[in-house]
């Protein structure tokens, strides 16, 4: 399994690469730009060639959207603005030549799904070789994608939605109401991913430990070992050779030491057996 971190690009966005080395990535994830401001600071074609030049052999290499952008609002104003912002990040990615962009899918509320397909459909048909993953939410308020099959509901509703694909993680699933330290729901997991989306449209992890209780439906983010999920959690993933294969990034607090040593302990955990 390829492993790697959410890094920073504070000051510029090779900052990503200095981290990422520092702290033993084979894969990366970063925001382009502040992910709660609506506006992005423009990418120069400059910093676009630097970029991919440094990016060395980080595989995959994801970007995060903004947590502003929510396709399913009710509010016209709220959806242009998510619509633009999207839209602006796909560009961004296609700049920096960036494998995956993830997505949380949006509100809930009535009408939604319809929403979040037709913004969609916009945005895939300029996303040419970017794979947009819509992102498993633990289900807070009335968020969309606490399951498979409300994450298959946005693809069918998208015009275009065979290009899109999901990001699995762990910490939002647990929070949903799937105890993943038990190893037969891994098994459930995968039979429901199989039954809805199927399994080729799920391309990354995000692990990450639980700070909230089983099923208490909040996105809640702790370092591996001192949350709910902990250690039989990553041996069950491991134990399944469709999980242990897909790449995953870890989305944990704390400065990068401490990030760094949650990323040990994954490779660590990962790969006992029995």
């Amino acid at each position: 399994m390829r492993l790697g971190l959410h890094v920073s690009i504070s000051g510029k966005l090779t900052q990503a690469f200095i981290e990422g080395n520092k702290s033993g990535c084979e894969a990366l994830q970063i925001f382009s730009s502040s992910p709660r401001m609506w506006k992005a600071s423009p990418i120069s074609s400059e910093e676009a060639k630097d970029f991919q030049k440094q990016r060395g052999d980080f595989a995959p290499l994801v970007v995060h959207a903004s947590y502003l952008i929510n396709l399913g609002s009710l509010d016209s104003e709220v959806r242009r603005k998510s619509l633009l912002a999207l839209s602006d990040e796909v560009e961004r990615c296609k700049m920096l030549g960036a494998d995956y962009l993830v997505l949380h899918p949006g509100g809930g509320a009535k009408g939604a799904v319809t929403l979040i397909g037709e913004g969609l459909s916009q945005v895939l048909d300029s996303a040419d070789g970017l794979k947009i993953l819509l992102e498993n939410v633990a289900g807070e308020g009335n968020k969309l994608g606490k399951n498979f099959s409300e994450l298959l509901a946005i693809i069918d509703a998208t015009q275009g939605g065979d290009k899109l694909g999901v990001c699995f993680d762990t910490c939002h699933a647990f929070g949903a109401g799937y105890d993943l330290r038990k190893k037969e729901t891994w098994d459930i997991l995968k039979q429901e991913i199989k039954n809805t989306i199927g399994l080729d449209k799920v391309k990354l992890l995000h692990l990450n430990d639980s700070k909230a209780d089983l099923g208490r439906r909040l996105d809640r983010h702790a370092n591996w070992g001192e949350g709910y999920l902990g250690q039989v959690t990553l041996k069950n993933l491991a134990s399944d050779s469709f999980f242990r294969n897909l790449p995953g990034v870890l989305e944990t607090p704390g400065d990068l030491e401490q990030r760094s040593l949650d990323l040990k302990l994954c490779r660590e955990w990962l790969s006992l057996e029995g």
